[in-house]
């Protein structure tokens, strides 16, 4: 069926460009979005052409929801008309715009969006997903000089292309070395805002804030105690886009502060693994 769509969108081209100013309808517009041409074909193609109505309201809606671009819609709008229009008459003696006129030089009836819409994740800029899962492995410097290995993992859902909000989970494991002290386990449990940068199609910086609190688990010649404390903490990293929905992170570094029974800990996590784009 898309095959076919594609051919007749292709044939209505073809014909709009051998024949010049040929009154399009809204469904012609339509039909060739979803043939998937590109915006600056289509946008060739109206502005060679006449509309054969005025667009309607809903005729904006019905071009939106068939994926046309900003810049498409603009070009319909700019577009002369050789048939009724379905607003009514007013006094202005404005001319028609010219059919080579571009669609940079009208200004838009409707407004435009602020901010974009959420996609699949693709490669295009500013691109992004509702929800981003990562995975991965996790080095954790503690204060006292551990260094303890683990992992991290965080579950974000990007509310638009710049804010988010996200849970934070990772464990650590290894011996300390304060004498005496068997093992550690470490726990954190964050929360917090993600702020991403997407001003470059691949390469997609981000920064956040992270609070919580950590659990710890220590053991002394072979016994083991546990206690909870608050934590927070800061930091970011790099995340670099390998397909649609699936992205490495090269590198994230957090501070960490832990707090238990009143004796807060400077600390230094960091990580990198996938994230994949839901």
């Amino acid at each position: 069926m898309k095959g076919i769509c594609f051919m007749l969108a292709c044939f209505m081209a073809f014909s709009v460009g051998l024949y010049g100013q040929e009154a399009l309808s809204i469904d012609d517009i339509i039909g060739m979005v979803k043939a998937k041409l590109r915006s600056r074909t289509i946008i060739q193609k109206v502005n060679i052409s006449t509309m054969e109505s005025a667009p309607s309201a809903d005729d904006i809606v019905k071009l939106k929801k068939a994926g046309a671009s900003r810049r498409i819609i603009e070009a319909v709008l700019a577009a002369p008309v050789t048939g009724p229009s379905v607003a009514p008459a007013t006094s202005s003696t404005r001319p028609s715009p010219a059919p080579w006129t571009t669609s940079s030089t009208m200004a838009p009836s409707k407004p435009e969006a602020t901010s974009p819409e959420p996609t699949s994740g693709g490669l295009e800029k500013g691109a992004y997903s509702h929800f981003e899962v990562f995975g991965g492995y996790s080095y954790f410097r503690g204060d006292g000089g551990s260094n303890l290995h683990g992992w991290n993992s965080a579950f974000v859902q990007n509310i638009n292309q710049r804010i988010g909000l996200i849970v934070d989970v990772s464990g650590h494991y290894g011996t300390p070395t304060a004498p005496l002290l068997d093992a550690q386990r470490n726990h954190t449990f964050l929360f917090g805002p993600q702020f991403s940068f997407r001003a470059h199609p691949r390469v997609i910086p981000f920064a956040h804030g992270l609070f919580g609190f950590s659990h710890v688990n220590v053991g002394l010649a072979g016994v083991f105690t546990s206690d909870v404390g608050l934590a927070y903490g800061f930091g970011g990293g790099v995340d670099i886009k390998i397909s649609d929905k699936l992205s490495v992170r090269a590198a994230q570094v957090d501070y960490i502060n832990i707090r238990i029974a009143g004796v807060g800990s400077n600390n230094i996590r960091m990580s990198f693994g996938i994230v994949a784009g839901l």
